[in-house]
Protein backbone atom coordinates (compact mmCIF):
# COMPACT_ATOMS: atom_id res chain seq x y z
CA UNK A 1 0.00 0.00 0.00
CA UNK A 2 2.83 2.85 0.79
CA UNK A 3 4.42 1.84 -2.48
CA UNK A 4 1.23 2.48 -4.59
CA UNK A 5 0.57 5.57 -1.97
CA UNK A 6 4.32 7.28 -3.42
CA UNK A 7 3.57 6.10 -6.92
CA UNK A 8 -0.38 8.12 -7.52
CA UNK A 9 1.59 11.44 -5.54
CA UNK A 10 4.42 10.87 -8.28
CA UNK A 11 1.99 10.72 -10.98
CA UNK A 12 1.92 7.08 -11.97
CA UNK A 13 5.52 6.31 -11.34
CA UNK A 14 6.56 3.05 -10.71
CA UNK A 15 7.67 2.72 -6.76
CA UNK A 16 9.41 -0.40 -5.35
CA UNK A 17 9.70 -1.11 -1.17
CA UNK A 18 12.60 -3.34 0.15
CA UNK A 19 14.18 -2.83 3.67
CA UNK A 20 18.22 -2.30 3.95
CA UNK A 21 19.45 -5.33 3.86
CA UNK A 22 17.49 -6.52 1.04
CA UNK A 23 18.36 -3.25 -0.95
CA UNK A 24 22.22 -3.88 0.43
CA UNK A 25 21.78 -7.69 -0.75
CA UNK A 26 20.50 -6.20 -4.17
CA UNK A 27 23.58 -3.51 -4.30
CA UNK A 28 26.49 -6.07 -3.91
CA UNK A 29 24.69 -8.11 -6.99
CA UNK A 30 24.56 -5.27 -9.42
CA UNK A 31 27.61 -3.31 -8.18
CA UNK A 32 29.73 -5.37 -5.48
CA UNK A 33 31.48 -8.87 -4.62
CA UNK A 34 28.11 -10.00 -5.67
CA UNK A 35 28.26 -8.96 -9.09
CA UNK A 36 27.95 -12.38 -11.28
CA UNK A 37 26.27 -14.56 -8.31
CA UNK A 38 23.18 -16.19 -8.49
CA UNK A 39 23.10 -17.49 -4.69
CA UNK A 40 24.46 -15.85 -2.02
CA UNK A 41 23.50 -13.95 1.11
CA UNK A 42 24.27 -10.79 2.67
CA UNK A 43 24.48 -10.21 6.78
CA UNK A 44 24.04 -7.16 7.65
CA UNK A 45 25.52 -6.21 11.18
CA UNK A 46 24.96 -3.46 12.52
CA UNK A 47 22.43 -2.42 15.76
CA UNK A 48 20.68 -5.40 14.57
CA UNK A 49 21.41 -8.31 11.92
CA UNK A 50 19.55 -8.33 9.04
CA UNK A 51 20.03 -10.43 6.40
CA UNK A 52 19.27 -10.10 1.95
CA UNK A 53 18.86 -13.66 0.45
CA UNK A 54 19.50 -14.24 -2.93
CA UNK A 55 18.41 -17.49 -4.93
CA UNK A 56 19.05 -18.00 -8.14
CA UNK A 57 19.39 -14.44 -9.02
CA UNK A 58 16.60 -13.46 -7.84
CA UNK A 59 15.56 -11.90 -3.81
CA UNK A 60 13.52 -14.01 -1.76
CA UNK A 61 10.95 -12.33 -0.22
CA UNK A 62 8.51 -14.99 0.79
CA UNK A 63 4.37 -14.92 0.23
CA UNK A 64 4.39 -11.42 2.50
CA UNK A 65 7.42 -9.80 1.67
CA UNK A 66 9.03 -10.41 4.94
CA UNK A 67 11.55 -13.34 4.17
CA UNK A 68 14.77 -13.56 5.15
CA UNK A 69 14.80 -12.14 8.82
CA UNK A 70 17.86 -14.08 9.72
CA UNK A 71 18.65 -12.16 12.56
CA UNK A 72 15.68 -13.46 14.33
CA UNK A 73 16.38 -16.87 14.26
CA UNK A 74 17.15 -18.82 17.72
CA UNK A 75 20.67 -19.98 18.54
CA UNK A 76 20.50 -20.03 21.74
CA UNK A 77 17.43 -21.36 23.13
CA UNK A 78 16.30 -19.45 26.70
CA UNK A 79 18.62 -17.36 25.62
CA UNK A 80 19.04 -13.01 25.46
CA UNK A 81 15.55 -11.02 25.33
CA UNK A 82 15.22 -9.58 22.19
CA UNK A 83 13.51 -6.83 21.20
CA UNK A 84 11.19 -8.62 18.86
CA UNK A 85 9.82 -10.69 22.07
CA UNK A 86 11.79 -13.87 21.11
CA UNK A 87 14.55 -15.07 23.12
CA UNK A 88 18.16 -16.24 22.12
CA UNK A 89 17.90 -14.46 18.31
CA UNK A 90 20.73 -13.86 16.48
CA UNK A 91 21.17 -10.50 16.81
CA UNK A 92 21.16 -10.54 20.55
CA UNK A 93 24.72 -11.84 20.56
CA UNK A 94 25.91 -10.80 16.99
CA UNK A 95 25.14 -7.41 16.56
CA UNK A 96 26.75 -4.33 17.48
CA UNK A 97 24.70 -4.22 20.39
CA UNK A 98 24.97 -7.88 21.33
CA UNK A 99 28.74 -7.85 21.33
CA UNK A 100 28.41 -5.11 23.86
CA UNK A 101 26.23 -6.92 25.73
CA UNK A 102 28.98 -9.74 25.93
CA UNK A 103 31.38 -7.55 27.01
CA UNK A 104 29.56 -6.82 30.05
CA UNK A 105 29.19 -10.14 30.62
CA UNK A 106 32.52 -11.33 30.25
CA UNK A 107 34.00 -8.41 32.44
CA UNK A 108 31.75 -9.43 35.06
CA UNK A 109 32.82 -12.86 34.80
CA UNK A 110 36.61 -12.59 35.14
CA UNK A 111 39.20 -10.68 36.38
CA UNK A 112 41.05 -10.47 33.26
CA UNK A 113 42.40 -6.93 33.63
CA UNK A 114 40.94 -4.86 30.68
CA UNK A 115 40.70 -1.39 29.18
CA UNK A 116 37.15 -1.36 29.10
CA UNK A 117 37.35 -1.68 33.03
CA UNK A 118 37.85 2.03 32.82
CA UNK A 119 34.68 2.77 31.00
CA UNK A 120 30.68 2.35 32.78
CA UNK A 121 28.79 -0.88 31.79
CA UNK A 122 26.54 0.78 29.88
CA UNK A 123 29.16 2.82 27.89
CA UNK A 124 30.68 0.03 26.23
CA UNK A 125 30.29 -0.16 22.71
CA UNK A 126 31.73 -2.73 20.21
CA UNK A 127 34.33 -0.30 19.08
CA UNK A 128 35.79 -0.13 22.27
CA UNK A 129 35.73 -3.78 22.04
CA UNK A 130 37.86 -3.45 19.11
CA UNK A 131 40.34 -0.99 20.11
CA UNK A 132 40.66 -3.40 23.26
CA UNK A 133 41.42 -6.25 20.87
CA UNK A 134 43.53 -3.64 18.69
CA UNK A 135 45.85 -3.32 21.94
CA UNK A 136 45.76 -7.15 22.67
CA UNK A 137 43.64 -7.39 25.04
CA UNK A 138 42.27 -11.47 25.67
CA UNK A 139 39.08 -10.63 26.81
CA UNK A 140 38.49 -8.10 24.05
CA UNK A 141 39.63 -11.20 21.72
CA UNK A 142 37.24 -13.75 23.58
CA UNK A 143 34.39 -11.29 22.72
CA UNK A 144 35.36 -11.48 19.21
CA UNK A 145 35.78 -15.35 19.38
CA UNK A 146 32.43 -15.51 20.97
CA UNK A 147 30.44 -13.89 18.26
CA UNK A 148 32.43 -14.72 15.38
CA UNK A 149 31.65 -18.60 16.71
CA UNK A 150 28.30 -17.82 17.23
CA UNK A 151 27.74 -16.53 13.66
CA UNK A 152 30.41 -19.18 11.87
CA UNK A 153 27.36 -21.94 13.10
CA UNK A 154 24.16 -20.06 12.20
CA UNK A 155 25.64 -19.76 8.67
CA UNK A 156 26.36 -22.98 8.74
CA UNK A 157 22.87 -23.55 9.48
CA UNK A 158 21.62 -21.34 6.94
CA UNK A 159 24.08 -22.85 4.17
CA UNK A 160 21.57 -26.01 4.47
CA UNK A 161 18.62 -24.58 2.63
CA UNK A 162 20.49 -21.95 -0.23
CA UNK A 163 23.75 -23.91 -0.60
CA UNK A 164 25.31 -20.10 -1.53
CA UNK A 165 28.40 -18.99 -3.49
CA UNK A 166 29.36 -16.44 -0.71
CA UNK A 167 27.85 -15.13 2.54
CA UNK A 168 28.49 -11.23 2.31
CA UNK A 169 28.90 -9.65 5.57
CA UNK A 170 28.40 -5.95 5.86
CA UNK A 171 27.82 -3.08 8.15
CA UNK A 172 29.67 -1.44 11.24
CA UNK A 173 30.73 -4.60 13.02
CA UNK A 174 32.98 -5.44 10.26
CA UNK A 175 35.08 -3.07 10.67
CA UNK A 176 36.26 -5.52 13.74
CA UNK A 177 38.23 -7.11 10.59
CA UNK A 178 39.92 -10.31 11.18
CA UNK A 179 39.04 -10.35 14.74
CA UNK A 180 35.12 -11.18 13.67
CA UNK A 181 35.67 -12.68 10.55
CA UNK A 182 38.68 -15.68 11.75
CA UNK A 183 36.01 -17.18 14.37
CA UNK A 184 33.46 -16.94 11.60
CA UNK A 185 35.17 -18.98 9.12
CA UNK A 186 36.61 -21.16 11.44
CA UNK A 187 33.05 -21.90 13.17
CA UNK A 188 31.92 -22.15 9.43
CA UNK A 189 34.22 -25.29 8.87
CA UNK A 190 33.86 -27.00 11.76
CA UNK A 191 30.04 -26.96 11.59
CA UNK A 192 29.32 -27.36 7.84
CA UNK A 193 28.20 -30.25 6.78
CA UNK A 194 30.36 -31.90 4.63
CA UNK A 195 28.59 -31.83 1.75
CA UNK A 196 29.33 -27.69 1.74
CA UNK A 197 32.42 -27.59 3.97
CA UNK A 198 34.51 -25.42 1.83
CA UNK A 199 32.38 -23.98 -0.95
CA UNK A 200 31.24 -20.52 0.14
CA UNK A 201 33.25 -17.58 0.17
CA UNK A 202 33.33 -15.59 2.92
CA UNK A 203 33.38 -12.10 1.96
CA UNK A 204 33.55 -8.67 3.22
CA UNK A 205 31.09 -5.96 1.44
CA UNK A 206 32.94 -3.65 -0.86
CA UNK A 207 30.47 -1.20 -0.75
CA UNK A 208 30.88 2.40 0.90
CA UNK A 209 28.45 1.34 4.42
CA UNK A 210 26.31 5.20 4.10
CA UNK A 211 25.75 3.92 -0.02
CA UNK A 212 25.03 0.31 -0.01
CA UNK A 213 21.46 0.58 0.65
CA UNK A 214 21.28 3.71 -1.76
CA UNK A 215 22.53 1.80 -4.52
CA UNK A 216 20.66 -1.28 -4.00
CA UNK A 217 17.20 0.67 -4.23
CA UNK A 218 18.14 2.20 -7.10
CA UNK A 219 19.37 -1.04 -8.56
CA UNK A 220 15.38 -1.43 -8.07
CA UNK A 221 14.80 0.44 -11.24
CA UNK A 222 16.05 -1.62 -13.66
CA UNK A 223 13.36 -4.06 -12.53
Amino acid sequence: PLADMFSKRLEGIPVGLTNDANAAAIGEMTYGVARGMKNFMVITLGTGVGSGIVVNGQMVYGSDGFAGELGHMIVRPHGRQCGCGRKGCLETYCSATGVARTARLMLESTDEPSMLRDLKPEDITSFDVFKAAEAGEKVAKDIFDFTGRILGQACANFALFNAPEAFIFFGGLIKAGHWLMDPIAKAYEENSLMTYRGKAHLLVSSLNGSEAAVLGASALGWE
